[in-house]
């Protein structure tokens, strides 16, 4: 069974993720695997003058309303006649997302990306950039809308 994984973030560039998942399982995969993890939460320390910034982890109401989003993207996806799997991970680290990828026998991977600042990247890291260097098969990457 070929295998299609959909990294998806639920910014603006995810409905072109999905059209494109779309399209590429008609083509060549009996299957969707619709893979979102879901992003720690920011909190700000109020220090006063300086106020860093911590992530804490997703609250149960974020959990749920996020799967629920999921669980809305397969069924949309399902209509159009595709087999589609969901996966929701709470740590979604570089590393976890291609041991799932390999571990389903991926053929191909798609992402959208962000057009993030050099700044955002340095501190932030580069996911894209990283699924893209280490992943086992073809990475199609869905440009979002610049800014």
């Amino acid at each position: 069974m070929n295998t299609i994984v959909a990294l998806i973030d639920f910014s603006d560039v995810t409905a072109k993720v999905l059209n494109q998942a779309r399209e590429s399982a008609k083509l060549y995969g009996d299957r969707v695997i619709l893979m979102h993890f879901v992003p720690k939460e920011p909190v700000v320390i109020d220090l006063g003058i300086v106020s860093p910034i911590i992530l804490k982890a997703p609250s149960e109401e974020r959990i749920k309303a996020d799967y629920e989003i999921l669980l809305s993207y397969r069924d949309s996806l399902a209509k159009a006649g595709i087999v589609v799997l969901i996966r929701q991970l709470l740590d979604g680290n570089v590393n976890k997302i291609l041991k799932d990828c390999l571990r389903w026998d991926a053929e191909l991977i798609i992402m959208g990306s962000h057009h993030h600042s050099p700044l955002y990247n340095l501190i932030f890291g580069k996911f894209t950039k990283d699924i893209f260097k280490r992943a086992h098969c073809p990475v199609h990457i869905v440009a979002g809308d610049e800014s």
